[in-house]
């Protein structure tokens, strides 16, 4: 039953090394984005829940209520990482341009403009979630 938890923290961790490797390191990496920015290649919100939910899958069966309810919340965080975080960083990009307009000569703090996912990263996300659920619910089972 451990699996449950252990795989998809496993999986949003090894995601998040993906993403230092690919948006991270090339782009003169700073921890406090690694750990506050959303957004970025690939999701690493969408891999912990299509983890999950393979492992739901595995464990509970594919026909299961659990397994059901699991996949609803997985495509609504899906669907929220693409629409409604992605427009809150729109926002931001113009919120951060009236800004610098009115607060010329102080020194003020802007929003974070990187919010939410396209849709390629989405779907590495969801890719790269379900296949290291699989590998790793299965190399769980053989010990």
């Amino acid at each position: 039953m451990f699996e449950l938890i252990i795989i998809p923290i496993v999986v949003a961790l090894i995601t998040q090394a993906f993403k230092l490797i690919i948006d991270g390191i090339p782009n003169n990496f700073n921890w406090q984005h690694l750990i506050s920015d959303y957004g970025g290649m690939p999701s690493s919100h969408t891999a912990y829940v299509s983890a999950l939910v393979m492992v739901i899958g595995l464990s509970q069966g594919f026909n299961s209520g659990v397994f059901a309810v699991a996949f609803v919340v997985m495509i609504i965080v899906m669907r929220d990482a693409i629409g409604f975080r992605r427009e809150i960083g729109r926002n931001a990009i113009f919120t951060n341009i009236v800004a610098k307009e009115i607060f010329k000569k102080k020194k003020a703090e802007y929003l974070n403009e990187q919010m939410g996912h396209s849709s390629a990263e989405v779907l590495a996300g969801f890719v790269i979630g379900s296949g290291l659920a699989i590998l790793l619910y299965f190399l769980l089972m053989l010990i």
